[in-house]
């Protein structure tokens, strides 16, 4: 993955030659699903907000002092998240911020979260986090940023920058049948993790199901549906917070 991301720098010169076909490629986003963004805009377990670019949302019931900064996967629109964070959010009882990378490819924004801090106070415990590339870019960010977080996030996608000897809590939570980043690549590269990692490997669940974007070119076929997807990935958060 870290290659990938260095790949993917290197496409910024490409860009320049390419012109229009790359940002029309990259602009050409994963859209979010109507009924599940209309179903967390109106859930009654989180204030959702949008600021300088970037969805954030709160629990409702109760202030929370941990934040999550998340980046997208790659041209897959923040929206489409949406929905999954917000049942986090209220199970969790975690403050999110969703980035919104520049082109749609996190690999051009890993200083994102920087920004992303700004829109949240009172935290005390801060996580960056995201899906497929967007995770890897969040790892990446916070290798760089150690002393500044207290952990990471990721699904369904590998870390791709070594953080073993780091102190960093991390969550992995993988797809069992995930056809765009096989379980099994993850698991060979949770050597790039800390000892103490949790991964959490969610039977039947596929890489689209991270959000809510409609079927994925390459993907596997789940067995499990989106309530019980977003149930597992919202366990699995509730135990790691807390």
């Amino acid at each position: 993955m870290k290659k990938l991301l260095i790949a993917i720098g290197v496409g910024t010169g490409l860009a320049t030659l390419l012109g229009g076909g790359f940002i029309a490629w990259a602009l050409d986003a994963y859209r979010a699903d109507p009924l599940a963004q209309a179903r967390a805009l109106n859930d009654s377990r989180v204030v959702i907000s949008e600021r300088d670019g970037f969805i954030v949302i709160r629990p409702s019931a109760a202030r929370s002092a941990i934040g999550l900064l998340f980046y997208p996967g790659l041209r897959i629109e923040p929206r489409a998240y949406l929905s999954k964070l917000v049942a986090l959010s209220s199970k969790a009882r975690v403050n999110i911020v969703i980035g919104r990378p520049r082109l749609n490819i996190a690999a051009f924004s890993i200083g994102q979260a920087d920004d992303m801090r700004k829109e949240l106070t009172g935290i005390e415990r801060w996580y960056v986090g995201g899906h497929s590339l967007g995770g890897a870019a969040a790892c990446y960010y916070a290798s760089k940023h150690r002393d500044d977080l207290q952990g990471i996030v990721l699904f369904g996608t590998y870390c791709g920058s070594d953080i073993s000897k780091s102190r960093l809590a991390t969550l992995a939570i993988v797809a069992d049948r995930d056809g765009i980043m096989a379980p099994e690549t993850i698991e060979q590269h949770a050597v790039e993790l800390p000892a103490d990692a949790q991964i959490v490997r969610v039977a039947g669940m596929v890489h689209s199901q991270f959000g809510n974007y409609g079927p994925q070119s390459g993907d596997g076929r789940p067995s499990i549906d989106d309530r019980q997807a977003s149930e597992a990935i919202s366990e699995a958060a509730r135990a790691f917070f807390h």
